[in-house]
This record gives structure tokens, sequence and C-alpha cells, in this order.
């Protein structure tokens, strides 16, 4: 419908025009009043306002899953750290498994025990003759998603019984990895190594405690060290690096080769 120019608008026609306007005001305002109106307006912009609101709320708790600090204790415990409090043990039961064998769980340790601790599904379809027209589902890559994403609905079933945090729906603790392959997927929670990585010490700092030592006192406690650690004594108190140091200080200090190692533990 063209519009009328002001040409062509008369006395006539301009009386018929608003007459016909005002008929369709007084239809409308018996369909809707002007405070319903008012009402869909003010909702509309209490939605839009709320819609920000949820924006900002996720955005919030992404802040504070990134702040999250996790790290392998061993295959049945993990250590979780929140910033400004001490870090917490807790086992794979208090995370909603049944058991430390499942796959889930297994799937979950693998990841955390191993630098970079990223992950990926490999790839989704196989194409046995490269056409593309020809291809079939990869079953493992079906598998691998189906347990991350039982991985992910029990870590936010956890995080929302433990620190009540409220996630929205369809909600992934996990992205695509800022470095490494285009596959590759890491935890938005911050992955920190397993605790006793945390405590290795360099050779040379624990060669230290040998070196006040003559040849006739180190003799004596590496054969104390390796009667602790060897594979019928019942007890392990020293780490096996703290034997090795003792016998690098033997080797530097006073030149022992194989043989006179050999006959220092068998003495």
């Amino acid at each position: 419908m063209k519009p009328l120019s002001y040409s062509r608008i008369n006395h006539n026609d301009l009386v018929n025009l608003i007459s016909i306007s005002q008929e369709y005001i007084e239809v409308l305002s018996n369909i809707i009043s002007i405070e319903e109106l008012q009402q869909i307006n003010s909702s509309k912009a209490s939605q839009a306002s709320k819609k920000k609101l949820l924006s900002e709320d996720v955005q919030e708790l992404e802040d504070k899953v990134s702040q999250i600090e996790i790290s392998y204790e061993n295959d049945s415990i993990i250590i979780i750290k929140l910033p400004g409090r001490k870090p917490v043990e807790y086992n794979y039961r208090q995370l909603g498994f049944r058991s430390s064998e499942t796959k889930t769980w297994k799937m979950f340790t693998d990841i955390l025990s191993s630098s970079p601790y990223t992950f990926d599904f490999g790839v989704a379809y196989i194409y046995p003759d490269k056409s593309k027209s020809n291809r079939y589902k990869n079953k493992a890559y079906d598998s691998k998603w189906k347990l991350m994403d039982e991985l992910n609905k029990k870590l936010l079933v956890f995080f929302k019984k433990e620190f009540a945090w409220e996630f929205p729906p369809g909600y992934k603790l996990y992205e695509h990895a800022k470095t490494g392959n285009n596959g590759e997927r890491q935890f938005k929670f911050t992955v920190q190594p397993p605790s006793s990585e945390d405590r290795e010490v360099s050779f040379p700092d624990i060669e230290k405690s040998f070196l006040s030592l003559d040849e006739m006192e180190l003799i004596k406690r590496i054969g104390q060290l390796y009667n602790d650690y060897s594979v019928d004594s019942p007890v392990h108190n020293e780490e096996p690096e703290v034997l090795v140091a003792a016998v690098n200080v033997g080797r530097e200090k006073f030149g022992w080769d194989d043989k006179k190692i050999m006959a220092i533990m068998n003495y």
C-alpha cells in the first residue's frame, strides 16, 4: 500500500481517515488496556534485565570455577582447594562414584595425573574409503564422550551440594584447550601437579646431607638405606632417591666404581 501524499488528501479523506483510526483504537482498547500494555512492556524490560543478570551470574560462576585447584592424590582420592581455604581431600564416594574402579572415575584420575592434563574424544566418524559419502560413527568417540558427560554431571552435582553453586542447564566444566591439538579439551578449573611431584627434591640437595660423612660413615649409611628399602624389608623408611644420592656421593667423593658399590650393597 502506497502512502498518501499530502497533495492528494482532501478534507473528506482526512475526516474518514481520522474516523477509521478512532474505530481501530476503540477495538484495540476493548482487546487490551493501556495498563496491560504497560505491564507487557515492563515485563519485557524485566526479562531483558534478567537475561543480563543471568549472563553476569554465569560469568561470576566461570570465575569461581577457574579459581578451583584440583590435584590427584591417589587412585581413590583427589584434593580440592578453593581460594583462601585449606586443601581438602575427597574420595570417589564423596564425589558420587560407587567405586574407584568405574570407567568414569578412572578417566578423571588419569587426566588429573597425566601432564598436560588435557583429553580428547578422538574422531567422530571413520571414513573407510576416504569418501565423505561412506562413513560410520566411531564407537570409541561415543564411549569417551559419554564418560565425560557423566563425569561432568557428577562434578556439577558435587559442586552444587558442596559449595551451593547453581549452574545453568547444559553447563560444561571443560572447554577447548588453549594449546595443543584442535581436538584437545581441558577442564575450566586449574589442575595442579600431583602432590608427590611437589615433594620432589633435586639430587644435589639430597646429596648435601652425605657430603660431611667420611667413607666408613657413608658405607654404613648406605647399608642402612639399602636394608630399609630392600624388597624383603617390612618397612620403607627412605625413598629410593636418597639411596641413589648417597651412592652418587661415594662415586664423586671417593671414586667408587660399580664393583665397589655392589660390594657395599652386599656387605
